[in-house]
């Protein structure tokens, strides 16, 4: 699709209401219920993946976890969890439910604590994935494959739960796929990964490629990056509306960016940004990005865009703090 591109400046408060017969909106993301807030009446399960970087959420952290059903720390995120709290007695509050990895970095004490609780402990020394990797398969098998959960369970006081120790997590997740007949009738999981943004670039860049390589693979999953500045999402091809509450949008959240990080692409067009596009070209390497953008749809933003691109948005941490 092509035509003459547009920039429109608009007003800081604007209803979005998009007629469907002429755009698209096959997908729809509400903000609040990608695990910030619980919702019974939400069925998705929330969990939450923990990196190997510092925690530095602040209290927000213990609100990512009291909303998740089941923790995950990749390896030496354990270490960081550990860390977190400044006595036993606050850590015996916050157990994951599973750590998984190569376990190079994970420290002797701090395995040993959490082995003593029972923790599931899973070593998988394959080099040929990451351990966010090893996460995110052993999630989908958490999940989708409840004779998994029953072999974990008999298999207690086995060497590695009975799991292969290269790469046993792998071919659990390959047979669970085997014996699914279409991932896309998978339910949905929600990913909030914390830690997974920031220190050394290439850990940064690897995390980014895993929003696209989850919506190729495992579309299952709306996977979300949490950090003290921004949440960070895949806005997917074609037609979706962003919801959101008023009051979360006025109090919670700032700036904007839509980021072709993984190819050039078209913003085709937006409907509540404060300025919005129609036929808009981007890419990294001309320099022609939509940043310091901000939302003034008053509980919705609507994307229609040739291409998957990542969308992030400022967050202000003591305000969402409050407000979840």
């Amino acid at each position: 699709m092509t035509g003459q591109e547009i920039v429109v400046e608009n007003p800081d408060i604007i209803e979005v209401d998009i007629n469907s017969e002429v755009l698209p909106c096959k997908n729809t993301i509400n903000l609040l219920n990608l695990g910030l807030i619980s919702d019974e009446n939400v069925n998705t399960p929330t969990v939450l993946l923990i990196l190997n970087q510092h925690i530095d959420i602040g209290q927000l952290f213990i609100k990512l976890w009291q909303n998740s059903s089941i923790r995950v720390c990749a390896d030496g995120a354990a270490n960081r969890l550990y860390d977190f709290f400044q006595d036993d007695e606050e850590r015996l509050k916050f157990i994951p439910d599973y750590i998984i990895g190569d376990l190079d970095s994970i420290k002797e004490d701090v395995f040993k604590f959490y082995q003593s609780l029972n923790v599931v402990i899973i070593k998988q020394t394959t080099q040929y994935s990451t351990d966010f990797t090893k996460c995110v398969n052993l999630i989908s098998v958490h999940y989708n494959s409840p004779s998994f959960r029953e072999y974990i369970q008999q298999n207690k006081s086995e060497k590695n739960h009975g799991i292969e120790l290269e790469s046993g997590i792998h071919q659990l997740y390959n047979e669970m796929i085997q014996n699914i007949e279409s991932v896309g009738t998978i339910p949905c999981i929600n990913l909030m990964v914390i830690n997974g943004i920031g220190g050394r670039f290439d850990q940064t860049i690897h995390s980014i490629t895993q929003l696209y390589l989850l919506k190729r693979q495992d579309p299952y999953f709306q996977m979300s990056f949490i950090t003290n500045t921004d949440i960070i999402i895949l806005i997917p091809k074609g037609g979706t509306m962003l919801e959101f509450d008023s009051k979360f949008r006025q109090k919670c959240i700032g700036n904007c960016g839509l980021l072709p990080i993984g190819e050039p692409t078209t913003i085709i067009e937006t409907c509540g940004l404060k300025w919005d596009v129609k036929h808009w070209d981007t890419n990294i390497s001309s320099g022609k990005v939509s940043s310091n953008n901000r939302f003034v749809g008053q509980d919705r933003c609507y994307f229609y865009v040739k291409d998957d691109l990542v969308l992030n948005i400022e967050i202000f941490l003591d305000n969402i703090i409050e407000y979840i």
